[in-house]
């Protein structure tokens, strides 16, 4: 992201914020965070690891082909104490069929 013709990068509190307010949405892939918040996958994955660890993400599917998060409800009151009390967050969720070659998320 560029402000102006400085180059500007975005801080570990930017990013974080960035996709807890992305899975204030409901469930998501990585990807589809990603791509909802201009941030590249890798940068993403390594941020949700952090969340999770703190106890304000969880990872709800684990596959070789794709992984989708959701808010804790730690999650959900840290949104609302720290970021802010009037955003809507939903409990979107993806509905999965799993088989034993592969994942189709519907």
């Amino acid at each position: 992201m560029a402000t102006g013709s400085v180059n500007y990068k975005r801080t570990f509190k930017e990013i974080r914020k960035t996709l807890l307010l992305s899975l204030s949405e409901g469930q998501r892939t990585i990807n589809e965070i990603s791509t909802s918040s201009h941030i590249n996958w890798k940068t993403v994955d390594n941020h949700l690891i952090h969340l999770a660890g703190r106890g304000l993400v969880k990872e709800v599917l684990n596959s070789s082909y794709v992984r989708i998060y959701e808010l804790t409800p730690e999650g959900k009151d840290f949104i609302m104490c720290n970021v802010s009390n009037k955003i809507k967050i939903k409990d979107n969720k993806k509905n999965a069929i799993i088989k034993t070659t592969n994942i189709i998320v519907l």
